[in-house]
């Protein structure tokens, strides 16, 4: 049996854990990952996290971030949601601040889209995408079984199609990319707009905002049920389009924004069904994750394990 650390990196938190060949989690930990301050900063949580698992053996460690990956030299090329980012040498900064040796770098949702495939809601399917709604939107690509990469590492940045040229400002530099509707910034965005909102955020960290506007629908306030009604239709009309071209039978949907799954499923399953071509349509099943946040760990520990020829 082998044992591996599988580590999600994320805009907010790092998720971590020790997972062995079966994807049963031994121990797990969570830190803040101070990604607004940072790459440093990053690190120097990303090293605590690391020294937390000293007492087990690990023959290797997976890692998930958010951004665009060249995975081959281990450099994070860019990342819009890590502050000053631009073709850092991720696996080298690791190991000279770990005792880790063995080391593959993933983006992040391309790892939880693995994790779903494996243990997770995708189960079942050959072909699935994976969105994660986060602080930003990631997607993952399993195609036949294989995650589906790119010619350079770099298929899968679904949050950066461009929706609507003249919507807001994202922070790859784009106007109205995908994320820029459907992710924690959105909902920040909104939020800050709406005078019948503020009230109620006022004094609460923004990375704490989206939770509050779940919990305020869940209270039945219209203006917060509105929010996600708009998320819905807007993560639909993406969708859409993301069916016509991969022609998947299964998209599974994750990240934190999903927990509010009650609150926006019906516009999203309503855009889909109204623009969406037949054929794609009727094949297709979309799910909520099965994994919550162990979706990136256990993506991350299946790829650790595929480098230690565990899978064929």
């Amino acid at each position: 049996m082998k044992n591996v650390i599988g580590i999600d990196i994320g805009g907010t938190n790092i998720r971590a854990a020790v997972v062995n060949s079966d994807g049963e989690i031994l121990s797990r930990t969570k830190v803040k990952s101070n990604a607004r301050d940072g790459i440093k900063s990053l690190l120097k949580n990303l090293e605590e996290v690391i020294s937390g698992f000293s007492d087990f053996h690990a023959d290797c460690t997976g890692i998930g971030i958010p951004g665009i990956i060249d995975q081959k030299n281990g450099v994070l090329t860019q990342a819009p949601n890590i502050t000053g980012v631009k073709n850092f040498p991720l696996t080298k900064e690791i190991k000279q601040i770990t005792s880790l040796k063995n080391i593959i770098v993933e983006n992040d949702a391309n790892a939880a889209a693995l994790g779903e495939f494996w243990m997770g809601s995708g189960s079942e399917s050959s072909s699935l995408l994976m969105l994660t709604l986060g602080t930003g939107l990631g997607g993952g690509i399993v195609l036949k079984g294989e995650l589906w990469r790119g010619e350079d590492g770099m298929a899968g940045e679904i949050g950066h199609i461009i929706i609507d040229p003249s919507g807001p400002l994202c922070n790859c530099g784009n106007n109205g990319c995908f994320e820029s509707f459907v992710s924690a910034e959105a909902v920040r965005r909104v939020v800050g707009n709406n005078n019948e909102l503020i009230d109620y955020t006022s004094g609460i960290h923004p990375d704490d905002i989206p939770e509050k506007i779940m919990q305020l629908a869940k209270e039945g306030n219209a203006e917060a049920v509105k929010i996600w009604d708009e998320i819905g239709r807007n993560l639909g009309i993406g969708i859409t389009s993301l069916v016509n071209l991969l022609n998947v039978d299964s998209i599974v949907i994750g990240g934190g924004l999903s927990n509010a799954w009650e609150f926006f499923e019906n516009s999203m399953l309503g855009e889909i069904k109204k623009r969406a071509l037949a054929g794609p349509r009727e094949r297709l099943t979309i799910y909520p994750a099965g994994l919550g946040d162990d979706a990136g760990i256990l993506g991350c520990a299946y790829l650790a394990l595929k480098e230690l020829k565990v899978f064929n």
